[in-house]
């Protein structure tokens, strides 16, 4: 017989994992938007450089970098888009907080 414990927590591990994809791919999609307005080289690889290591330290360095770029694409489309990746950011933290909850109560249940 399948226990109950078990099967909520690998749901919870789940939904707390899709949560971590859907905010990391967000971030990637707002590091690009904002490097192609500021004018950086390579935001694709800026993107993907944000978003890999353990520490954050990859958005941080980015965050450092792009001061000395101001933006010159003024693209009203940019910023709506990049409002929406905000939004979606926001709904995978839920997910991620739902997730650790979940996830929490069933292994202290």
């Amino acid at each position: 017989m399948v226990d109950l414990n078990m099967v909520l927590a690998i749901i919870c591990s789940a939904v707390a994992f899709v949560g971590v994809f859907c905010v990391s791919f967000q971030i990637y999609r707002m590091t690009v938007i904002d490097a192609t307005a500021r004018g950086l080289k390579h935001p694709k690889l800026w993107g993907f450089f944000t978003i890999s290591g353990n520490n954050a330290s990859g958005l941080l360095t980015y965050l450092i970098r792009r001061r000395k770029y101001l933006i010159i694409h003024k693209d009203e489309n940019s910023f709506k888009q990049l409002e929406r990746c905000k939004k979606i950011a926001g709904i995978g933290l839920l997910f991620v907080v739902g997730g650790a909850i979940g996830l929490l109560c069933t292994i202290l249940i």
